[in-house]
């Protein structure tokens, strides 16, 4: 049980090793969204997923954002 609380904190939390990724991300849907709406954490993983990035960080990035999407959130709320 104690395993399965702290993998949920660490979905919970971005690390700043995650910040940076998803900095970069921001900045390419921004581009690529032009002001039309605002981001959601879908766009962000169908970014991860179109562009074929791999790794662990962008696997947390993925599971974080689903977290927030089964939270009710839509709309990235991080600047």
């Amino acid at each position: 049980m104690n395993q399965t609380s702290n993998s949920l904190e660490k979905i919970k939390k971005i690390t700043s090793s995650n910040c940076d990724i998803l900095i970069d991300i921001i900045k390419t849907l921004k581009n690529r969204i032009k002001s039309k709406r605002e981001i959601m954490y879908s766009d962000i993983i169908n970014l991860i997923i179109r562009e074929d990035y791999i790794g662990e960080r962008y696997s947390q990035l993925i599971l974080w954002c689903n977290y927030n999407i089964r939270l009710g959130k839509t709309y990235l709320d991080f600047e």
